[in-house]
């Protein structure tokens, strides 16, 4: 027998227990170098081990040794792999990349999982990776993606200057808008959203696919603790007549973690269309236990289709992270978000329970149960197993 799904934690107090968490984890903090959530392990920012100094896509020679060491800075204990001959680089100036998702699926509308609605293999991600890097201040970075549903796509392709100082960094090409936190997990609240089906999921806060980029320009300042960061892009497709977005992040570090700030706007003169968005979030390592990190992130906005018709948003995520050893990690997610605040029946939860098991390196086994509360819907149960081959 289908149950619907009971109503779930309404804006209201789905917002105050993110906050509260994160204020909390802020305070008990104590004084280093501060992080994203693998990063928060060794002191390093994002820019330390990718190419893009918003984080993700290729991977510098730091990024590739801390993923051949089953992401750790120090050498790996095992004699297997401590002394694995692996390069990501080939001569000055060439460097080659890539990652690989094979996932599988099994979903059911129902208390218990005894009939299956969705079960399938599919691939999620297929990148080839390369990086021009003839000097350090310039480079030339392209991501080409092959996914089951997205088909043969260029990701990322993009002219990176910076100075040798590290001060400053401009991207010129296909970029993503600097807004938020960017996650690995695209279907997290905060970004694409968890409802709908396998091909296409929803519900989420943002007003466009975080998978996606835009031809556009992009710049970062960093200053001691403190980076600046915005971004203008086409909002859309090239020529999409009278349509841009620009979008800000002020991020700096705290004890043992990093706190943002960003907003983001797109507005078309053509037919008035306007969506706006702004946030926060937090990431830390729990002081004490270094192997346990806490990472979250609330956002809300506004849609105005230019006839006068309006809906407000809100979404949000907790997550904690805590590794075992070497080679596994678990972790845990909650996800809230409301894409109309004005209309009952909009609302959805998310429970996730994951493990992360590392057990050679460059490939990372997941196995997740997830589930999905929609207000007015039945609840959605979901097992997923993944591949992910990042080289």
């Amino acid at each position: 027998m289908i149950r619907m799904s009971s109503p779930p934690v309404r804006l209201g107090t789905a917002a105050i227990l993110v906050v509260a968490a994160l204020a909390a984890a802020l305070m008990a903090a104590r004084p280093v170098a501060s992080l994203p959530m693998y990063a928060a392990r060794t002191g390093m920012t994002c820019r330390g081990c990718h190419f893009d100094p918003n984080g993700g896509g290729p991977r510098n020679t730091i990024g590739f040794t801390y993923g051949k060491q089953r992401h750790d800075l120090t050498p790996d204990p095992d004699p297997r792999w401590a002394e694995l001959p692996a390069s990501n680089r080939i001569g000055d100036a060439l460097y080659l990349g890539a990652n690989t998702r094979l996932a599988y699926i099994y979903s059911a509308h129902q208390e218990a999982l005894d009939e299956t609605d969705l079960s399938s293999f599919y691939q999620m991600q297929g990148t080839l990776n390369v990086v021009l890097q003839p000097m350090s201040q310039l480079a030339i970075v392209m991501a080409r993606d092959f996914g089951e549903f997205s088909g043969d796509v260029t990701r990322d392709l993009f002219a990176l200057i910076q100075d040798s100082g590290g001060r400053f960094a401009i991207k010129a090409g296909k970029v993503r808008p600097v807004f938020g936190l960017r996650q690995d997990e695209h279907e997290s609240a905060t970004r694409g959203g968890f409802l709908g089906g396998s091909t296409g999921r929803g519900g989420g806060l943002l007003p466009y696919d975080p998978r996606v980029t835009e031809s556009g320009v992009a710049a970062h300042l960093f200053r001691g603790g403190m980076e600046l960061a915005a971004s203008l892009t086409n909002g859309g497709g090239a020529f999409q007549n009278k349509a841009q977005a620009t979008a800000v992040k002020l991020m700096s570090t705290f004890p043992d973690g990093l706190l943002g700030v960003s907003g983001y706007d797109n507005f078309s003169t053509s037919n008035g269309a306007r969506a706006t968005r702004w946030g926060g979030y937090a990431l830390m390592r729990v002081p004490g236990i270094p192997t346990f990190t806490v990472m979250g992130e609330i956002g809300a906005g506004t849609d105005d289709d230019g006839a006068g018709v309006k809906r407000n948003l809100l979404a949000t995520f907790l997550e904690a992270d805590y590794r075992l050893n070497r080679g596994v990690l678990f972790r845990g997610k909650y996800d809230f978000s409301d894409v109309n605040r004005d209309v009952p029946g909009n609302a959805a939860e998310r429970f996730l329970l994951e493990s992360d098991l590392t057990l050679v390196p460059f490939c990372d086994l997941k196995l997740s149960y997830r589930q999905i509360i929609p207000e007015a819907s039945p609840n959605v149960h979901e097992l997923v197993g993944m591949v992910y081959v990042a080289y």
